[in-house]
């Protein structure tokens, strides 16, 4: 467990890394207006912009490992962020089959991204600094040797049972002071359980219990 003063110095760095615009910001907006008008997601400015500047400069050292990608408009994000610094490659883990909350909604049947996914990341020339897992969140933490995590980015299955498995089966993977982000905390929508799931790890004390706020995405430190 990191020493308190430790842990607040770590917690900073998450900080200044969100605002450090002044080296990569010019880099961030040339990617992002491109990103944002050619490759379907949900992922919105602000939060791409903090994505990217936790791939970039985030603490720690090892692996980033995202849960949930669909098209690819966070792996873009999260992969230009790291490899415009030559630091570690994206973990990207998705069926690509599609969020059964989701599907359901928009009355969608057969749906896979796959195929787009893979040109997108041709397309924005990332798709050698990442690495495809086409599974499930649980069978990729079973079959999959990452090593540590510096950076976990959990956007998969937004029910509370899912977002529950991804906390008990990555977490352990992420190194003291490594950052936990999460999309839709604050979606009320019935089925979707983000929230339970992040209050109870804030709770637990495996990481530190104040969550920080961007947009759409949460994130807090593994003590």
């Amino acid at each position: 467990m990191l020493a308190t003063d430790s842990l607040r110095r770590l917690e900073g760095r998450t900080r200044e890394a969100y605002r450090s615009l002044r080296e990569d910001g010019p880099e961030f907006i040339l990617t992002w207006a491109r990103v944002r008008n050619s490759v379907r997601g949900w992922l919105t400015g602000p939060d791409a912009r903090l994505l990217f500047a936790f791939a970039q400069r985030g603490p720690g050292r090892g692996a980033i490992v995202e849960i949930g990608s669909a098209w690819g408009r966070s792996t873009i994000v999260l992969a230009k962020g790291s490899k415009s610094v030559g630091r570690e490659r994206i973990y990207a883990i998705d069926p690509h089959t599609g969020d059964p909350w989701y599907l359901e909604e928009q009355q969608v049947v057969g749906f896979s991204s796959l195929d787009a996914f893979r040109v997108n990341l041709r397309k924005y020339g990332v798709a050698d600094w990442v690495i495809p897992v086409v599974s499930t969140s649980r069978e990729a933490a079973q079959a999959l040797d990452t090593g540590p995590v510096r950076l976990l980015y959990v956007d998969g299955l937004h029910t509370y049972e899912g977002v529950k498995t991804d906390i008990d089966m990555w977490l352990p993977r992420v190194i003291s002071g490594g950052i936990v982000l999460f999309d839709d905390y604050t979606n009320t929508k019935p089925g979707v359980g983000v929230r339970q799931a992040v209050d109870e790890l804030l709770t637990s004390g495996t990481v530190a219990p104040a969550l920080q706020v961007g947009e759409r995405l949460t994130w807090t430190v593994k003590r």
